[in-house]
């Protein structure tokens, strides 16, 4: 299970996870297969993981994939269960677009190739809907984060928002703030959420390959990482019918997050063929670097009636900008194919990377070392949530004359430090293929779980949302060879 952490700013742990993970819809030939033709080569998507895969085209061509993706949910408080909320989403996606451009300059450079597209590696598109009563409040949050501040010191984003409405107060002025839910902290407050994140991470790449002598297959691919994310999140909370907290009547807090960014990376690719129908390749991509700018602002309603009030109070934050950068860890990857002549071919690959070397980098662009307090501390948050994952491909493909039949399975092992939960997805699909065209059509069934923190706190009770999510997505993908 993921655990969702949210924060008043966007450079989190989490948010790092996000930006670091590639999991590409792909074409309807590696998707139908398991995302298994790391070894096999002669597909797009799959050179987006071995480039040594250039290598193996025999003829130029065209690829373009759309797909879409059909998404359920249940979410419910861990400690709430029968208020269960749930709903569904969808999304349209263009998972690649390319050409191979090949060659055969003689017989012992069998092939020499260039390509050059577009590949979407990653999608954002989350929704977090859930209602149910809990203990605790995010006003235990926002005077935890303000203890030990002056009113004019506090983060104009949330904490000055609580204290400016009235959400949070320092009667005393001994700078330890108090919220009126303190006043019976044993109440069950109700709080619903509506929130969603879209956007997601594209590459633009442009790479070579060489065929040497049909035993040994070199690639090599520069890529731009394109990234760009909004959020929108309205969280709320609500005094019920009995009236259980004096003077609080309800609270409702928005945050709006966009981020974008691009940067590069390079990624190396070999395949070695001890006989014609066995392939054995290693990969190697390297750290990516991120230059990202994330633009925001929050907004408070907090209602309260006293003898001084009595009604709601609105404030609302400036817009803020924030430029800085995220670097990516290495992935190391390694498979097999076995071609069974025409027969068709089955696959397998791995991929390892060590989630525990994200880095934040607050110093990029006129930040200098301001920041350097923030920065060590979001990356030791980093290295104490995060460890080394794999993702394990195995499917294959069956010929019937000009018909293809493939499967296949993903498993896709949890990043987080001892937990070894590896997430399954089920991949199945078809195509056809003649000598000038090929059409292919694949399906992909995902289920996982995870969890959400609203707000965080470690002096009050701590409220877990958790969340099941079910994916069915589908992958058209249309060729045409020259």
């Amino acid at each position: 299970m993921i655990l969702i952490c949210v924060s008043g700013f966007g450079q989190t742990a989490t948010e790092a996870y996000r930006l670091s993970i590639s999991n590409p819809l792909g074409t309807g030939r590696n998707m139908g297969t398991g995302n298994s033709m790391f070894a096999i080569g002669a597909d797009l998507s799959a050179i987006g993981s071995n480039p040594a895969g250039i290598a193996a085209f025999w003829k130029s061509e065209f690829t373009i994939t759309s797909g879409m993706q059909f998404n359920q949910y249940q979410s419910n408080f861990r400690d709430d269960f029968p208020s269960m909320t749930d709903g569904q989403y969808d999304r349209f996606t263009l998972p690649n677009v390319g050409f191979i451009l090949a060659s055969t300059p003689s017989n012992k450079l069998v092939t020499s190739n260039l390509a050059i597209g577009y590949n979407r590696v990653a999608e954002y598109r989350t929704d977090i809907n859930y209602s149910g009563r809990t203990l605790g409040s995010i006003t235990d949050s926002w005077r935890e984060n303000a203890k030990g501040l002056m009113p004019d010191g506090l983060n104009g984003f949330e904490e000055g928002l609580a204290y400016n409405t009235g959400a949070i107060y320092d009667f005393e002025e001994d700078r330890t703030y108090e919220s009126d839910y303190q006043l019976n902290p044993e109440y069950r407050l109700q709080k619903n959420e509506n929130s969603n994140i879209k956007g997601g991470k594209s590459e633009l790449f442009i790479g070579y390959g060489a065929n040497l002598n049909n035993k040994i297959l070199l690639g090599v691919t520069f890529n731009i990482p394109l990234i760009n994310s909004t959020e929108y999140r309205e969280y709320a909370e609500n005094d019920g019918p009995e009236d259980g907290i004096p003077y609080f009547n309800n609270l409702t807090f928005t945050r709006f997050v966009n981020s974008s960014g691009s940067g590069i990376n390079g990624k190396f690719g070999l395949t070695l063929k001890p006989t014609k129908d066995i392939n054995i390749a290693f990969a190697a991509h390297t750290p990516t670097k991120l230059f990202i700018v994330d633009n925001y602002s929050t907004s408070l309603t907090y209602d309260y009636t006293d003898t001084q009030n009595d009604g709601p109070l609105y404030e609302a934050s400036p817009y803020g900008t924030f430029q800085y950068a995220l670097v990516t860890p290495w992935s190391l990857m390694g498979g097999i194919g076995i071609i069974a002549g025409q027969k068709g071919f089955i696959g397998a690959n791995i991929k390892w990377t060590d989630y525990g070397k994200m880095r934040y980098d607050y110093s990029v662009r006129g930040n200098y070392n301001y920041y350097n307090n923030e920065e060590r501390e979001v990356n030791q948050s980093i290295r104490a949530t995060y460890g080394s994952a794999i993702d394990i491909h195995m499917g294959g493909e069956m010929v019937l004359q000009a018909w293809r039949v493939r499967g296949g399975v993903s498993l896709t092992q949890s990043a987080f430090l001892n937990d070894n939960q590896l997430q399954p997805s089920y991949h199945a699909g078809f195509g056809y293929r003649a000598d000038a065209y090929y059409i292919d059509l694949a399906y992909q069934w995902t289920k996982r779980e995870d969890g959400y923190l609203p707000y965080e706190t470690t002096e009050a009770t701590q409220p877990v949302v958790v969340s099941e999510y079910i994916t069915n997505a589908i992958s058209l993908t249309a060729g045409f060879k020259f």
